[in-house]
């Protein structure tokens, strides 16, 4: 009997063990079979919000700690895309409030937009400015950051959810809503040598008359100049990452009142 007894511990020790290792690999990796329920889950929640519509999985991610994430797109609707988050197989929650019904992703594509449309009306009538492409998956070299505010450390965000009423889902952009909502435009114009203040400010009244010249008056103007230099004199200034952001000038966001 003890033999028995002793066995069959030691059996279901193993399988325990097995259990242990199998959860330790899932926690870290994800399996499977919990992604496609929590991809399940993800559609059913999508579709309860928005029963008029047809949703898909546009991305599955994470899978570490029993945490499952995915972004559900809407068929017929452009900006009606949000993430889902599923914890341990039973307890779901959604973004939908922020990111559909406060309209961040509705602003966030009309700033892409505008930003498109900005760039190529520097690119024509102000080609002297070397414009970087950082911005963004695409590399795009203007940004266009609607319903902008500041805060009270010279820093900002966007907050659509203020401004929503101005941001119809699927609407387009028009550059009329730069006169209902306050906004930052950005930009790295490449500098030849080491730039100065006045070359800075000189930069920020072109693009501020290039902008008010095409009926886009922007809020806030945010420049940055980033020094070029010959290959000898670039390795014997900027030896490291530090000393090449210390050779950036920086307007920061600058009132377009305060531009003249």
């Amino acid at each position: 009997m003890k033999t028995k007894t002793k066995k069959r511990l030691a059996g279901a020790a193993g399988i325990l063990i097995i259990l242990c290792l199998l959860l330790a690999v899932d926690a870290v990796t994800g399996d499977p079979v919990s992604r496609a329920w929590a991809e399940w889950r993800a559609l059913h929640r999508a579709e309860t919000l928005y029963p008029e519509q047809e949703f898909y999985v546009s991305s599955s991610y994470s899978g570490q700690f029993f945490n499952y994430g995915v972004t559900v797109q809407s068929t017929t609707s452009t900006d009606t895309h949000f993430d889902v988050i599923t914890d341990f197989w039973l307890f779901t929650e959604d973004r939908a409030e922020e990111q559909v019904e406060n309209r961040w992703n509705t602003c966030y594509r009309m700033g892409e937009e505008g930003a498109n449309e900005i760039a190529k009306i520097l690119v024509r009538e102000a080609p002297e400015l070397e414009l970087a492409g950082v911005y963004g998956p695409e590399m795009r070299t203007v940004e266009l950051d609607l319903a902008w505010e500041p805060d009270g450390e010279g820093a900002g965000r966007s907050v659509p959810g203020n401004y929503a009423e101005n941001f119809p889902l699927d609407g387009s952009f028009d550059v009329s809503l730069l006169q209902k909502v306050p906004s930052r435009v950005c930009m790295q114009v490449l500098w030849q040598g080491a730039p100065a203040q006045e070359d800075l400010d000189s930069v920020l009244r072109t693009v501020k008359q290039v902008m008010e010249a095409n009926d886009l008056p922007v809020t806030y103007y945010d420049v940055t100049l980033v020094p070029m230099y010959s290959l000898d004199e670039y390795d014997r200034r900027y030896s490291s990452h530090e000393a090449i952001q210390n050779g950036l000038l920086e307007s920061g966001p600058v009132a377009a009142a305060q531009v003249e």
